[in-house]
């Protein structure tokens, strides 16, 4: 599977070559990658670099080290857990404001939701609406934090039924920060009955399979995300630290329309 190295940053090539292989399906996740003596014979090179290589690739996300009897590098499951724990970290240490990740999602949930409502099946079509019901019943059971949870779920909804695995990779990771940002933030049942019937409506298009009111309507919801964030933004103050909660608080009341 793998070839001799002599050149460069040897450990670099053998990441390339490991690399090369899950991508096409020679390995696959769950996978059991050789033992250190087997990779050192293939590669012909010594244990530290295989080491430093499948370190990289465990750092990476690739690669999963168990240790024991039963151990040894592992191809891993893809999921988002690394690029959600990247984005979580930039946000705790203030590189990243959620202002930021409602930008992107400007960029993106627009086109997929168009792309979601000329794609979607009558079951996916069931399970939007099952989350704008089971919303509304935690707002009469006066459970706003669940309300916004759901309310948060509907755009991960709408990812996946676009069909477009970059799509949902990456609204899935924004919609993870938030849920993690949110969720200890007391907020009221007005706004998140103002989320709900933004949901209603953008629901409403796709059931009429209408990709361009479906579009025109989360870019506008988005939109006034954006708008009372870098409101809130501006009052707040100079600095991230200051203006992070009430952030916060907003997106959920907007986000969650």
């Amino acid at each position: 599977m793998f070839q001799p190295v002599h050149t460069g940053r040897i450990s670099h090539s053998l990441v390339g070559q490991i690399k090369d292989a899950i991508f096409r399906k020679e390995l696959k996740p769950g996978d059991k990658l050789p033992s250190e003596r087997l990779l050192m014979e293939q590669f012909q090179t010594s244990r530290v670099t295989v080491r430093e290589a499948l370190r990289t690739l465990e750092q990476s996300g690739i690669l999963e080290i168990r240790r024991g009897v039963e151990g040894g590098a592992f191809v891993r499951d893809p999921n988002t857990k690394v690029v959600n724990t990247f984005l979580q970290d930039m946000v705790s240490m203030g590189n990243i404001a959620i202002s930021n990740l409602t930008e992107a999602r400007l960029a993106m949930e627009p086109f997929s939701v168009k792309l979601a409502t000329e794609r979607i099946r009558e079951e996916t079509l069931d399970q939007i609406h099952r989350n704008i019901r089971e919303t509304k019943e935690c707002l009469n059971k006066e459970n706003s934090n669940d309300a916004r949870l759901l309310n948060l779920e509907f755009h991960r909804l709408i990812a996946q039924a676009s069909e477009n695995p970059v799509i949902f990779f990456l609204v899935d990771s924004i919609i993870e920060i938030m849920e993690n940002n949110i969720s200890s933030i007391p907020l009221g049942p007005g706004p998140v009955n103002h989320t709900l019937q933004w949901h209603e409506n953008i629901y409403g298009a796709m059931m009429d399979r209408d990709p361009e009111k479906a579009q025109h309507l989360m870019l506008k919801h988005i939109e006034d995300i954006q708008k009372a964030l870098e409101a809130l933004e501006k009052s707040a103050g100079s600095t991230k630290k200051q203006i992070d909660p009430p952030e916060r608080i907003r997106l959920n009341t907007h986000h969650r329309r």
